[in-house]
């Protein structure tokens, strides 16, 4: 018996206390999907929009494969994160949770590469995670200076 398996076992019963139920998750979701619709920012714009065009450059072949759709779902996107984190405002983060959304559903993905979202483990520290997504995304894009990180 390892001597660490107490305090394991202490700490995970913490965050399985520290989870919301499945009810007060749906009563949430319910909340912020009917409270309000966030508003973009020049700076989320920025993000999706020149991501739009970076799409529509790389398919220029076929640019008809690249559609307004396209832009149209991104900011549906990035709305509806703004709403999950409870927002007003579409914020940069919400703008590149979009972007890794549309990048991790396409096959021929090019800012993230190829990912395996099956077989995609949680990240250890997600804050961290995400600065790295940001920097990635924010960079090929050369938006770094919208970078949020403090």
């Amino acid at each position: 018996m390892d001597m660490d398996e107490p305090s394991q076992s202490a700490s995970n019963q913490q965050n399985a206390a520290d989870l919301w139920s499945f009810e007060k998750l749906q009563a949430y979701i319910a909340f912020v999907k009917g409270s309000f619709q966030p508003k973009s920012t020049p700076e989320s714009e920025q993000v999706l929009t020149k991501y739009y065009q970076a799409q529509r450059q790389r398919d220029q072949l076929n640019a008809a494969r690249t559609t307004i759709r396209l832009l149209e779902s991104l900011i549906r996107l990035s709305q509806a994160h703004a709403r999950l984190m409870f927002r007003s405002k579409v914020q940069v983060q919400d703008a590149v949770i979009a972007v890794v959304l549309m990048e991790t559903t396409m096959l021929s993905a090019s800012i993230l590469g190829t990912t395996d979202a099956l077989h995609t483990k949680f990240p250890e520290n997600p804050e961290e995670f995400y600065w790295e997504l940001e920097d990635n995304v924010l960079n090929h894009l050369g938006l770094l200076e919208l970078s949020t990180r403090e």
